[in-house]
């Protein structure tokens, strides 16, 4: 059976149905959580976050395949953003609300905000006759009136429920100097990139650029990497490189350039720091095996195996592959697709992939954030987006000439 056929297999045969299977026919929405024992706990909170990757996920599941259970699972997660994690009165996604839907956490973060447009914009493509195009354009605005700075020219995070900025506690480090995050940063250029494709207005494209150009100004380092994390004047202030952050940054941009016509010379600067990034963590970010390790700063070399930066990595490596003609690329993008045939898809029936391996290729029963949470299966941080997203784009490339 060749890779493609594998994939495609797994895909319709394992990993769709086990993300079908969390969808919550009670409250609404899909589940929050199911254990590393492939236990649900049907009282688990649900994130904004969480719940807009279902979104996009099976939008573009059945954009992609063609099949109406998808259809039909992504019109189930449109109606829970839109009746029960939509704040009618101020505007915005809620960041967590319960079970029944409730709101638990109702800041607004520029995080949640970005996938919620980002799931919206697909969900339009399938379903044009929805609000969900004027609820991403509802998303946008409230971004671009309330979160950038034109001063310091960058987006702020996070904010209370009434679009009141506060300070981070989500998605960044403790640091309390951080100010912006490339993570955020790039996830917004996902979301916009998105709705340019089914809204190609200017201003739109306008703020896209401006986007790639903090990218190419401010977040890529001369020596190859991006630097993760700033204070107000764009000063990096976190050391270290985050290397599935630098190998997504690396295809998702290149995704931007694909799909919005751009300035030329913002063109070949954004092409060139691409190119570089994939260069860069070829060189500096895999082991002996051929895994993408986490994180690197000057104390600390984390090679935890990450699910999602694995994910990433074999998505990145076949681009850059595609970009360059360098068999390099592709074959270490190969061998990543069989080291995570090996040890992440979980064999279990009714699971998915495992989420983290420790430095020994080992699964970890504890995630290393902070030693007592337990590994789940799913949970507001693991979910469909990056594993539904490297099956279906590594089976469209390996279908490409």
């Amino acid at each position: 059976m060749s890779t493609k056929e594998m994939l495609r297999n797994q895909l319709s045969e394992k990993v769709l149905p086990f993300w079908l299977s969390q969808q919550d026919n009670t409250n609404g929405g899909f589940y929050g959580k199911l254990s590393i024992d492939l236990e649900s706990d049907p009282l688990a909170p649900k994130g904004g976050v969480m719940m807009a990757r279902f979104l996009w996920t099976f939008s573009y599941s059945y954009n992609t395949l063609q099949k109406q259970k998808y259809k039909r699972a992504a019109d189930y997660a449109y109606r829970f953003i839109t009746e029960s994690l939509w704040d009618n009165k101020y505007g915005g996604i809620y960041w967590l609300v319960d079970a029944e839907g409730k709101p638990l956490n109702p800041i607004k973060h520029v995080y949640a905000q970005s996938f919620a447009i980002y799931g919206l914009s697909e969900y339009a493509k399938i379903d044009p006759a929805s609000d969900a195009l004027e609820y991403a354009k509802k998303l946008y605005h409230l971004i671009e009136e309330n979160a950038y700075n034109p001063s310091t020219l960058g987006y702020e995070e996070e904010f209370d429920q009434k679009w009141k900025q506060k300070a981070l506690s989500q998605v960044a480090s403790q640091n309390p100097e951080v100010r912006y995050t490339t993570n955020t940063h790039l996830h917004l250029l996902e979301a916009y990139t998105n709705l340019y494709t089914v809204w190609p207005n200017e201003t739109l494209l306008e703020k896209i650029q401006h986007l790639l150009r903090l990218f190419t100004t401010y977040i890529f380092h001369p020596t190859g990497y991006c630097q993760q994390e700033f204070d107000q004047n764009w000063t990096s202030i976190t050391p270290g490189v985050s290397y599935g952050h630098d190998i997504e940054t690396s295809w998702l941009l290149d995704e931007t350039l694909s799909c919005c016509k751009v300035d030329e010379d913002l063109d070949k600067k954004v092409r060139s720091m691409t190119t570089e990034l994939a260069a860069y963590c070829y060189e500096n970010g895999l082991d002996e095996n051929g895994w993408m390790i986490n994180h690197v700063d000057s104390s600390h070399v984390d090679k935890t195996k990450v699910w999602w930066v694995e994910a990433e990595a074999v998505i990145g490596f076949y681009h850059a592959f595609q970009q360059s003609g360098n068999n390099i690329y592709r074959n270490t993008a190969l061998n990543l697709i069989q080291l995570i045939q090996k040890k992440f898809v979980d064999t279990r029936p009714g699971s998915e992939w495992y989420s983290r391996l420790d430095e020994n290729n080992q699964l970890l029963s504890v995630l290393r954030k902070n030693g007592t949470t337990e590994e789940n299966i799913s949970d507001s941080w693991k979910g469909p987006y990056h594993t539904v997203r490297f099956y279906l784009e590594m089976i469209k490339r390996l279908e490409e000439k």
